[in-house]
């Protein structure tokens, strides 16, 4: 169950002293669906899913995304691009290995520093219940589909954000509630029929809340900033570090993203959050830094 069959397309080279080189071609124009009408580049949580394929494929196995220890986003890749990625693979212990890869198409795409594991994680230091927010929910300012659209140049499938709620917290400021329901619909799914094993993958999981920190920054933008802005450029992701999952979310599950901002940038800002699934925190979100980019 993956968001694209990208082990089928790597070419892989042989792995020697824990490296190894890979090449895909993106040539697949479902992989670009909604991102973005009339501009299509590559999600970034698709390059992330592919990096992580291509590094299962090297070390034997099904893995698991447990930790982006950082990841920076140079260039975007086009439909049609043919990506380069190289990679080093390292043991860490308890079954544990850091990968650093980067990958090019056209120009240097990204650079990637994660942590895989064979098991789903089940440690004792993992948060286990949130803190409700609740009562900062009332009274919130909600977000509908209308402003939804109107603030992400995403459109589905690529749109992973359901309804948001603006909230006030008590000594920490505005924050946001956002919310993704994960149901058997999601493309995704469409070659696990019969399968049991339904987690949603963990690189979507980031895309949501990547797409919930865009609404938030929308959200606190005048009307009259925001389109101005709108004409000259689209926000993106640029970077993304300390991104630990503590669980899986299934179908059926109903994501709630919780999401602060931490520090503005001329023409983006920094967040941090959590991702929550019936009370218990899934995500930890250390730093997603966005960007104003031309497409």
């Amino acid at each position: 169950m993956r968001p694209a069959p990208f082990i089928a397309r790597w070419q892989s080279g042989p792995v020697v002293a824990g490296a190894f080189q890979a090449r895909l071609q993106l040539d697949d124009e479902a992989l670009f669906a909604g991102h973005y009408p009339g501009a299509p580049i590559l999600p970034g949580s698709f390059l992330v899913e592919a990096l992580l394929q291509a590094a299962s494929g090297a070390l034997g196995g099904d893995v698991h995304l447990e930790e982006i220890v950082s990841c920076r986003f140079h260039s975007p890749l086009l439909p049609g691009d043919e990506v380069l990625a190289a990679f080093q693979l390292k043991e860490t212990g308890a079954g544990r290995t850091l990968v650093e890869g980067t990958a090019s198409g056209r120009a240097p795409a990204a650079t990637l520093t994660m942590v895989l594991s064979p098991v789903p994680d089940a440690r004792e230091d993992a948060p286990s219940l949130a803190p409700s927010w609740d009562d900062a929910a009332r009274g919130a300012r909600l977000l509908d589909t209308a402003f939804i659209h109107g603030a992400l140049p995403h459109r589905p499938p690529a749109l992973l954000v359901d309804s948001g709620l603006v909230l006030d917290l008590p000594g920490r400021g505005l924050a946001l509630l956002a919310r993704k329901a994960v149901t058997l619909e999601e493309p995704c799914y469409g070659s696990v029929v019969g399968s049991s094993d339904l987690r949603f993958p963990r690189s979507l999981i980031i895309e949501s809340f990547c797409q919930a920190c865009g609404l938030l920054r929308v959200s606190q933008t005048p009307a009259g900033e925001q389109a101005q802005a709108d004409l000259a450029k689209v926000r993106v992701v640029a970077k993304l570090a300390k991104m630990r999952f503590w669980g899986d979310a299934v179908a059926g599950d109903l994501l709630e993203h919780r999401i602060r901002i931490t520090a503005r940038t001329p023409d983006g800002a920094v967040f941090s959050g959590q991702t929550v699934v019936a009370g218990r925190v899934i995500l930890d979100v250390g730093r997603v830094v966005a960007a104003a980019a031309k497409l």
